[in-house]
């Protein structure tokens, strides 16, 4: 069993806890002491909200409403970039030839295949990543939805 704290450094503790500058870890940290002990020393002290959390709850909890917003705002700019790129592959396409005369510019119907291609391999990413980004907030974020799902076939249940 570790000896006492000296009255001086429980003191110091306390003191650092009441000016509520710095978090548990810190002051246990400054004095040489367990954040338990600190947390011990608040309680004993009858300081109940040195180290409340509601403040970070609520900070959290506004952090993840602003994310949900960004990622709505995204998954509709997504879609959009979706369209453009469809215009794209599918609009005209100008390329330079070589000609006697010199440098002649010439516009095409279509894109050549392989603009084609990369143009719906990007298409494809844009559009996977918009659903990916449904599918987070669909299941809050956290994967249980997977998860409830993967219990409804172990019980032999379906939706």
């Amino acid at each position: 069993m570790p000896k006492p704290l000296s009255a001086r450094k429980r003191n110091a503790v306390l003191a650092d806890i009441r000016a509520g500058v710095k978090s548990r870890n810190q002051i246990a940290r400054d004095h040489g002491v367990s954040p338990s002990t600190v947390t011990k020393i608040a309680k004993d002290a009858g300081v109940d909200t040195a180290f409340d959390r509601t403040k970070t709850k609520d900070a959290t909890h506004a952090r993840e409403i602003d994310c949900k917003s960004l990622r709505a705002q995204l998954k509709i700019d997504l879609l959009h970039d979706a369209q453009k790129l469809r215009t794209r592959i599918w609009g005209t396409h100008q390329v330079v030839v070589a000609t006697p005369q010199g440098a002649e510019i010439v516009t095409l119907d279509e894109n050549p295949l392989a603009e084609m291609r990369s143009g719906y391999t990007a298409l494809g990413i844009v559009i996977d990543k918009s659903i990916r980004l449904e599918q987070h907030d669909a299941e809050g974020g956290d994967g249980l939805a997977a998860v409830d799902e993967w219990l409804r076939g172990m019980m032999g249940e379906s939706r």
